[in-house]
């Protein structure tokens, strides 16, 4: 964690020094949505019910936030390649956290797989938003040679994702898989069947956790105890909320609690309401908004690289999939979940520029002729 706030601290330093030496920047869609909602965690600090409790946002949350203007403003780097080289980058960290989860647990050491810096719930969200832009992928230039890699990829990181047993991320990973098996891979599809019925075979852990998938109202895991403490006090500070992290302070019904440990509400939307209230919420759905809206536009129009396209597709199935893990854990408010969506963000807004960029080239050309 302390290298990862070091590391975004000297991109957000060196990102700062370039616009001291070169103030022109590019705007993209994202900086006014993404800005009012960073206002927002900051005010619901400022007029937290106990401030003390709060501040320590600004140094898990709000300097995170931040990286997406250092990265999206960078004009010394090539866009294309430096997309595709992060990617790369998640798509190795995904596979060494799918192989050292699934490790322990089939020597027995772990019940569900975790990474080294994180339990199964962020690993598995990790997972899900990497095999999204994998599998979206697959027709790429990236694997076009090298099928056998990518369907090697898609097996390490599914088998390591079902073993978190995480069963929000199970219903993400059955989506994406029905979803890239209608359009482009069938046989995949098929495989991916295949190989569940035989873990659900194998494992009783995971034929339970099954189970309790389909029988979900049954098996809400605490979560109904703790909605039903948001519903009881959602309307007393509807509009900045009661400030972040301060759940043991305002959860009205701790004794109806069976984990006593939880701290958090289990659910990012309603997380975000109660500590920065209507005004927090409204502008993180009007950032999700843009995202999917500007995303559709650039999609339409984009000419220059179907290779550009996959990318752009597959960046926003992968924040989705935060946004639908958001529903019942910390997703985007996870700490290194947050990073990797603001790093998604920013990648996203990289790409809008080259296709920005190649059609103001295309009308240079053109009025010159």
């Amino acid at each position: 964690m302390a290298l990862v706030q070091i590391f975004s601290c000297i991109v957000i330093v060196l990102s700062i020094i370039q616009f001291i030496q070169n103030p022109r920047r590019e705007k993209t869609p994202f900086d006014i949505p993404l800005l009012i909602f960073i206002v927002m965690r900051i005010l619901s600090v400022l007029l937290s019910t106990d401030i003390g409790v709060s501040l320590h946002v600004f140094r898990t949350e709000i300097p995170f936030y931040f990286l997406f203007y250092a990265i999206s403003q960078n004009r010394n780097i090539m866009h294309e390649q430096f997309v595709q080289s992060l990617i790369g980058m998640f798509v190795a960290g995904a596979v060494i956290g799918s192989l050292y989860g699934t490790t322990f647990v089939l020597l027995g050491q772990q019940a569900r797989a975790e990474s080294l810096t994180s339990g199964y719930y962020t690993l598995g969200s990790f997972l899900a938003a990497v095999l999204a832009i994998i599998l979206f992928l697959g027709k790429s230039k990236i694997f076009e040679s090298k099928r056998w890699v990518w369907f090697g990829l898609v097996l390490v990181i599914t088998v390591g994702l079902i073993l978190t047993l995480n069963r929000i991320h199970w219903v993400i990973m059955v989506l994406l898989f029905i979803s890239i098996g209608i359009i482009q891979e069938r046989k995949l599809l098929i495989a991916a069947i295949v190989l569940l019925g035989c873990l659900l075979w194998l494992s009783p852990s995971i034929r339970n956790r099954f189970d309790q998938t389909i029988h979900f109202k049954e098996n809400l895991s605490g979560r109904d105890v703790i909605w039903k403490g948001a519903a009881m006090i959602w309307s007393n500070h509807p509009v900045l909320g009661y400030g972040p992290a301060t759940f043991k302070k305002v959860f009205p019904i701790q004794k109806e609690l069976e984990d006593t440990n939880v701290g958090g509400w289990h659910n990012d939307y309603i997380q975000i309401y109660i500590e920065s209230g209507f005004l927090g919420l409204m502008t993180f759905l009007w950032l999700i908004y843009t995202i999917y809206s500007q995303v559709f536009i650039k999609y339409r129009k984009m000419k220059s690289s179907k290779e550009n396209k996959r990318i752009l597709l597959a960046l926003a199935a992968s924040m989705g999939t935060i946004f639908i893990s958001s529903t019942t854990g910390s997703g985007f408010l996870d700490i290194l979940i947050r990073i990797l969506f603001v790093i998604l963000l920013a990648m996203t807004s990289l790409l809008m520029q080259v296709e920005e960029g190649d059609a103001v080239n295309q009308l240079q050309k053109t009025n010159a002729h």
